[in-house]
């Protein structure tokens, strides 16, 4: 499987750009200059069967044969197509050989500044963009890494890259979960780790956030969902980390049964950057330490997750 997955991202590029509105015209000529960019998928020896040992050659000679020759051809979408593939390929490898084959690239890359802007673009677009569904926090943090000590970025840009990056090194898998104080819609005070459960979903969400509505309503008619709360397997504390009370206790009644509906009052969830929340909602599934399985995970991610720790029985 992994050697077919890898032999059919194998396939030879070659685009034919015509260029006609950057280039000076001479004596009236109306013909336009052609520019052909080629790239060519590393050839794997044919010596090399082990599957692990064929990903692990690919991913690192990914990026050999691209050309940083034409601007056009890196503005394309075939490197857009290329750049997504790649990024595919490395589920194959170790997370270890990953993050050297990402750095690799992005160090390639730096050789032409045109080249090093579209891919930390791109390296945003799918890694970093909350709505990718290719985002990947383990890949983007190899990435910040390597631009933090690009030469090619000045240091103002690396302060915004440099404060990302600890944002990133946050509430990482494995790691205890930043402790907060909430109120709830009764006007009792509560923390987040005095909740007592074995597994704790963090929901923060905005009270007038359509998607937030959606993700509340799929997860209170999940019936696995609702019996691992009804026995206190699992509890969900909804968190709104903002400053207006008034929308918070206007909008906020009529959040699923069961659910801890709180607001984190003193504001330290946003002040101090307790947890970045770029999208809402942001999910994070916590264990019984309150050390955090799932990091900003996706509705898909979660539920796929617990239906394996509480399984159904089959009909």
């Amino acid at each position: 499987m992994l050697i077919g997955g890898i032999s059919l991202i194998m396939f030879v590029v070659c685009i034919q750009i015509r260029k006609s509105d950057d280039i000076p015209k001479k004596d009236n000529a109306t013909e336009s200059t052609l520019h052909t960019a080629c790239y060519t998928h590393p050839e794997i020896p044919q010596m090399m069967t082990d599957p692990q040992q064929r990903a692990s050659y690919y991913v690192k000679h990914y990026w050999d044969d691209y050309s940083l020759a034409d601007a056009a051809f890196i503005h394309s979408k075939d490197t857009e197509q290329l750049f997504s593939d790649f990024i595919d390929a490395l589920q194959y490898v170790a997370l270890e050989e990953s993050s050297t084959a990402l750095k690799r690239m992005m160090s390639h890359m730096e050789e032409d500044s045109t080249a090093y802007s579209r891919f930390c673009f791109l390296s945003e677009k799918y890694l970093y963009d909350p709505n990718s569904p290719m985002r990947s926090e383990e890949y983007f943090i190899s990435i910040l890494e390597q631009m933090v000590d690009s030469k090619r970025l000045d240091e103002y840009e690396k302060i915004r890259l440099a404060d990302r990056l600890a944002q990133a090194h946050k509430n990482r898998p494995g790691m205890k979960a930043k402790d907060f104080s909430y109120v709830t819609l009764k006007g009792k005070d509560g923390r987040m780790s005095g909740i007592n459960a074995d597994y704790t979903l963090l929901f923060f969400y905005e009270p007038d956030c359509s998607n937030c509505r959606k993700h509340e309503q799929i997860l209170a008619e999940l019936p696995a969902f609702v019996e691992m709360q009804e026995k206190g397997i699992l509890r969900v504390l909804a968190v709104y980390p903002d400053d207006n009370e008034e929308e918070w206790l206007l909008k906020s009644a009529h959040m699923p049964h069961g659910w801890i509906v709180g607001w984190n009052k003193q504001g330290d969830i946003r002040s101090k950057t307790l947890y970045e929340i770029r999208a809402t909602p942001t999910m994070y599934l916590l264990d019984k330490q309150k050390k955090v399985i799932l990091k900003d995970a996706s509705l898909e991610q979660t539920i796929q997750y617990l239906s394996v720790v509480y399984p159904q029985p089959t009909k």
